[in-house]
């Protein structure tokens, strides 16, 4: 299953960022909670679709129905510097 953002479907509030993603029919939201270890979800969109697309092909799914993505599911390059 390779799942692909749907334009205009994320919402970002405060530490916590939400995107639907499509899979033909099927829609998958996934959340970052505390998404200040991930640094801009926007720029890393593709990598994201990949991260989620195998974690619902894994059954990674949380208790919610979603799929979370924290900062340990990043490669260590794409994770934002520490200050």
């Amino acid at each position: 299953m390779k799942l692909v953002t749907i334009e205009n479907k994320i919402v970002e509030n405060s530490h916590h960022t939400l995107i639907v993603m499509r899979d033909g029919p099927t829609c998958q939201a996934v959340q970052f909670p505390n998404d200040d270890g991930i640094g801009s979800v926007r720029s890393k969109l593709s990598l994201i679709e990949t991260i989620a697309s195998r974690k619902l092909d894994h059954g990674e799914v949380a208790f919610d129905g979603c799929v979370w993505i924290t900062p340990a599911d990043l490669p260590h390059p794409f994770l934002p510097a520490k200050h």
